[in-house]
Parts: structure tokens; C-alpha cells; sequence
């Protein structure tokens, strides 16, 4: 919606034309300038990195803090029948609902 628009194609061919020859060389190509960004471009490219790293990191954690829960019950011996009963009979009284 707020996006830049990119100069014409004929401005790049000018400014290529210019430097064509010197000394009987070919012009190297010219590197196109730097995309001038606005608050907004740079907004959006630190919000989409921001997220790709999120992601990321939600792809290495979650499995790691799974494991180590995980270790944690075994080393433990497993969970106690006491904590089962307890966990068992709060699933029942929500699903029961109020009525």
C-alpha cells in the first residue's frame, strides 16, 4: 500500500549511457543506487526479521523445553498417581461445566 515506486527504466539506461566508453573500454556496469527506505519499508523489513527470528527460536525451544520436562518426570521416577487423580478430576469438573 505504502510501497515505493521504482524509477522508470529509461533513467537506468541513461545513466548506463553515460559512462559507456572510456579509453576505449567498455563501461563496467554501474551499480544501481541504494534503496532509499522510509519509516515505513523500515518498519516492515524490522518487523518481518523480527518474526522469522521468533519463529526460529520457537522451533528450537518448544522441542527443548518438551525434552527436558520430559527428563525431568524420568529422573523423578514418573508422575505420582496423586497428581494424576488431581489432574483427572479438574479435566472432569471443566468439562462438567457449571450446570
Amino acid at each position: 500500500m505504502f510501497k515505493r515506486k521504482q524509477p522508470p527504466l529509461a533513467v537506468e539506461n541513461a545513466a548506463f549511457a553515460e559512462g559507456s566508453e572510456v579509453a576505449g573500454q567498455p563501461a563496467a556496469r554501474a551499480r544501481p543506487a541504494r534503496e532509499k527506505l522510509g519509516w515505513f519499508e523500515k518498519r516492515q523489513r524490522r518487523r518481518r526479521r523480527r518474526i522469522i527470528f521468533e519463529e526460529v527460536l520457537g522451533w528450537i525451544l518448544v522441542p527443548a523445553i518438551i525434552y527436558l520436562v520430559f527428563w525431568a518426570v524420568q529422573s523423578v521416577g514418573g508422575i505420582p498417581k496423586e497428581l494424576t487423580d488431581f489432574a483427572s478430576e479438574i479435566f472432569a469438573a471443566a468439562m462438567k461445566g457449571k450446570g
